[in-house]
């Protein structure tokens, strides 16, 4: 086997980010499921401006080519003033799955044959741990339990990490597999590379 100081630098490197990463996780520990998307970015802006784009769900048509709309209402589903995320508030999320191609703006038309509404309850909002989670509401648990977390932490050169995770289980999740897994993913991975250009745009 060949071997060269720098590759060894190179190695080193590579297993030194890695366990920063491992070690910045701030995600809480999730029971696995029938299947999970999850992506994650390094992203080189202050934990508070990404935390802020994060939470700003009115600005989501501006960047986001999978989550194209969020938007929070009361219990009746009605649309609130309002649009700050809270704790037991409902979202209405119209998504592209698989995502839109990027660039987005606001005046980026759907593709209807890639869209899908969800109805979720806002589960977490955690301004100290920044951390948010929402959970679809639109079928009795046993039959699909998902909730999607997304959470923000400072990696030790400033820059900031961003997680997200979604594990879906029930019967039902079966059918979301073999439907949705691929586009899911996809979604989740344009997201993480959406947000980052976003924040760093600010």
């Amino acid at each position: 086997m060949l071997f060269s100081r720098s590759t060894g630098v190179l190695i080193t490197l590579t297993w030194s980010l890695g366990a920063a990463i491992a070690q910045q996780s701030n995600l809480p520990d999730l029971a696995p499921g029938i299947f999970s998307a999850q992506s994650s970015a390094i992203i080189d802006a202050p934990l508070q401006t990404v935390w802020d784009v994060l939470l700003d769900f009115p600005s989501y048509p501006e960047w986001n080519p999978f989550s194209r709309s969020q938007v929070v209402t009361n219990a009746l589903w009605i649309p609130l003033e309002d649009q700050t995320p809270h704790e037991n508030l409902r979202l209405i999320i119209q998504a592209q799955i698989p995502p839109l191609p990027t660039p987005v703006d606001e005046n980026t038309s759907p593709n209807l044959l890639h869209a899908q509404i969800s109805f979720e309850n806002i589960t977490t909002i955690d301004h100290a741990l920044h951390r948010a989670a929402w959970r679809a509401i639109m079928l009795p648990e046993v039959l699909l339990d998902s909730e999607r977390w997304q959470a923000l932490s400072t990696l030790p050169d400033g820059k900031t990490f961003y997680e997200s995770k979604e594990v879906f289980r029930g019967p039902v999740g079966y059918v979301v597999d073999i439907l949705f897994a691929e586009g899911l993913q996809e979604g989740f991975d344009a997201q993480a590379t959406a947000l980052k250009n976003r924040a760093e745009s600010l």
